[in-house]
């Protein structure tokens, strides 16, 4: 053979040696593929009932990690109707017919006992525009429940000051694989139909003691803090917690959305849900609502006509500052100026005055929102025959909470051993959440006064000082009462 034509021989025996290892890897991997798709398949067609029973934001563990580890995706569309035996959801737990079936599937059965055993709380509620609030029924309204870890805020009340706080520690924030949805109005009448039956200790329905509303940034989070130090084995306190503001709000702050009924229904089945506990030393319950909450105060006071509550506020000049303690060029995002595009009573309270919405400055903007929140307080505590108390921050504004706000109008037992705990929280900074060793809280309010601009001043001067000095009246009025 030839030098040449051995060249070419082993040239295309070399080809065909390529080409036979190609076809054996390409036969190899497909074996392999429909190998793993067959495995695949097996594990789905044993766990589908698993999976489609809680939903897509709460499944079972072992499954999500092994749909994790093939990367594989749960088709969207095909997800949006799961099946529970012949009852369809979308990613919903069908409550009643979990626990009217409980052979269907165990794991669904599970999360609805936790629900109505008070294992699982609630943390959020979903309404959409599906949902709908009439004067004494709602529809289409989803909660989402959550174990909580309340333990962790009333061993260090500062270091956990916000709902956030808790739900984050207790592995329950947004994308958590361990919520669970459910429809509310379901959901209630489920829980009251237990809770009438129960023969067992547990759960409780706590004692709602009282509730603190507030212009912001004037001390609520230090009556919180106080709130769950005065007992914290018995006391349970809920500072800003979503469930609550959502249902306040539900109808808008002039209610043209529904009524204040309904919103007032709405609140109470959610606050029922909050209020149950399945620890049997829990006794006392407790919010602290977020400050915008106050324009639609009438709500709580349908819903709650026997409950006391106070409005915390602040001078004028302090409370603008605090609100605009960022840069100027953020002062647009700041929350007292973002609710010129939001508010309506905003706009109606700018409406009233000389002012055009044009021609106001941001600073302006701050004081007339801090402005509706204490006319709306303002309205309600001359109308509560004593159940209202307006409350101004001070720096000794932990001893009022002590000797007055407590014991006197919350109703709540203040011994030597709480007095000294709420004291020791006192002197912490209550939003401190472990970034300083000491987080000693230190009094501001000289500091904002000399450094508030002229803007400010003069926002304040025209747009919140008139409604600041009607509560002191009602205040100095209400304290020559008691005395």
């Amino acid at each position: 053979m030839t030098k040449m034509r051995r060249k070419i021989y082993l040239s295309g025996r070399s080809h065909q040696q390529k080409i036979k290892q190609s076809i054996i890897i390409g036969v190899s991997t497909s074996c392999c593929f429909l190998l793993l798709l067959y495995i695949v398949s097996a594990i789905f067609s044993t766990s589908s009932t698993s999976i489609d029973s809680i939903g897509g934001e709460a499944e079972v563990g072992v499954v999500k990690t092994i749909k994790k580890r093939l990367g594989q995706q749960v088709n969207k569309q095909k997800d949006t109707s799961d099946t529970l035996g012949n009852i369809k959801f979308k990613g919903i737990l069908p409550m009643q017919r979990s626990l009217a079936d409980t052979s269907i599937n165990p794991d669904a059965t599970k999360l609805a006992r936790q629900i109505l055993n008070a294992s699982l709380h609630l943390i959020n509620i979903q309404i959409n525009n599906h949902s709908s609030i009439k004067d004494d029924s709602y529809k289409g309204i989803i909660a989402e429940f959550c174990s909580l870890n309340f333990q962790l805020q009333k061993d260090d009340p500062p270091e956990l000051p916000m709902f956030r706080d808790v739900v984050d520690k207790s592995h329950c924030g947004k994308g958590s694989n361990h919520i669970v949805k459910v429809d509310l109005k379901e959901a209630v009448d489920l829980v009251r139909e237990f809770d009438e039956s129960n023969t067992d200790n547990l759960p409780t329905i706590l004692d709602l003691k009282g509730v603190a509303f507030h212009e912001s940034r004037c001390g609520s989070t230090l009556a919180a803090n106080s709130m769950m130090a005065l007992n914290p084995s018995k006391h349970r306190v809920y500072s800003e917690s979503s469930p609550p503001v959502i249902a306040l709000r539900a109808c808008g702050e002039d209610y043209s959305n529904c009524s204040v009924e309904g919103s007032a229904n709405l609140l109470k089945d959610v606050i029922y849900l909050m209020g149950r506990s399945n620890d049997p030393n829990e006794e006392n319950l407790y919010f602290k609502f977020q400050s915008a909450t106050t324009r639609t105060m009438g709500t709580f006071r349908a819903a709650f006509p026997t409950t006391p509550w106070i409005f915390l506020y602040r001078e004028p000049i302090e409370v603008i500052m605090s609100q605009l303690d960022i840069p100027s060029k953020h002062i647009a995002q700041a929350n007292c100026v973002r609710s010129k595009q939001s508010s309506p009573l905003v706009r109606q309270f700018i409406d009233k005055s000389e002012y055009s919405y044009h021609d106001l400055l941001n600073e302006e903007f701050c004081a007339i929102h801090l402005a509706t929140l204490c006319e709306s307080a303002l309205h309600h505590l001359e109308d509560a025959d004593g159940l209202g108390m307006a409350v101004k921050y001070s720096p000794d504004l932990v001893h009022e909470f002590l000797d007055m706000i407590f014991p006197i109008h919350f109703h709540t037992v203040v011994d030597s051993a709480a007095r000294e705990r709420v004291l020791q929280i006192s002197g912490t900074y209550s939003k401190n959440r472990g970034k300083q060793a000491a987080g000693e809280f230190k009094n501001d309010s000289e500091e904002k006064l000399n450094k508030a601009s002229d803007e400010i001043k003069n926002a304040a001067a025209d747009f919140l000082t008139p409604s600041f000095e009607r509560l002191e009246e009602f205040r100095e009025g209400g304290e020559d009462d008691a005395l």
